[in-house]
């Protein structure tokens, strides 16, 4: 019998599967491996931010390129509440409070011992309570080193987004976006209850604590899904049961906010 040759089956090299299938199965798979990778990476950076010495954090904070405007006001009050609040610390390096020239109401922490609240959060308070306790959530950051941890996570989130590409990377990048996102709130959370143990400790009482929160508090939850901060109304309750928790004073008269100039 004579052999007669022909062409392969059209087919041999396709997937039986649908596009669309083979497309989701791709998008999964490579959420599902930067969701590893970023929380064995995000593991080291814990570790390794525990054996960051003061000096050492004191000549990172030199290399990073921060560009603040800082306001050229009197801020020598909010040094003196920072000093009260910062011997209930007990830090091992001395943080500096500055008032920052930006309108968007907002407080941070700088490696290094900087601190900087925005005049548009300075507008915001309305006794000197209110702004202890802001302070002393950012002294929290600083006491559980959020400052160097949070620093490290964007670090692994870059580079591992440089790596993906743009291909199937939407993903990942919302993969490490949600994770990053829920590392940073419980970060803020835990400085929340920390301000509130320093600040009893300085004053007394924690006074005008969660007044902050209520005055910014929109209602719309649906939108800290991803951010780095939780909304404040969940803020608020837990700064309330730990209020109740830990029998923290609130009876005493809210300190008058001295004037702060901010021309």
């Amino acid at each position: 019998m004579k052999y007669t040759s022909k062409l392969p089956d059209d087919s041999v090299n396709i997937d039986d599967k649908h596009p669309l299938a083979i497309a989701l199965k791709l998008t999964l798979s490579l959420a599902l491996l930067a969701a590893v990778v970023y929380i064995f990476m995000g593991s080291i950076i814990n570790i390794a931010v525990s054996y960051i010495s003061p000096e050492q954090e004191k000549e990172l904070s030199k290399f990073l390129s921060i560009d603040i405007n800082v306001s050229n006001s009197n801020n020598s009050y909010l040094e003196k509440i920072t000093k009260k609040l910062s011997r209930c610390a007990k830090l091992p390096y001395d943080i500096n409070s500055y008032i920052m020239d930006d309108e968007q109401p907002n407080a941070f922490a700088v490696p290094g011992g900087s601190i900087y609240i925005t005049k548009g959060m300075i507008k915001k308070v309305q006794s000197e309570n209110e702004l202890a306790f802001i302070i002393g959530h950012e002294l929290g950051h600083f006491k559980n080193k959020d400052h160097l941890r949070i620093l490290g996570h964007k670090l692994i989130f870059g580079t591992v987004a440089m790596l993906i590409g743009n291909d199937y990377g939407m993903a990942a990048s919302t993969t490490m976006s949600i994770g990053n996102a829920k590392y940073s709130q419980s970060a803020e959370l835990q400085a929340d209850l920390y301000g509130l143990e320093v600040m009893h400790c300085a004053y007394g009482n924690v006074t005008d604590a969660t007044k902050i929160f209520e005055k910014m508090s929109d209602g719309e939850e649906w939108k800290y899904f991803t951010a780095t901060h939780p909304n404040f109304e969940k803020r608020i309750i837990k700064m309330k049961e730990k209020i109740v928790k830990d029998r923290l004073n609130t009876s005493k008269q809210a300190i008058p906010l001295e004037k702060i100039d901010l021309n």
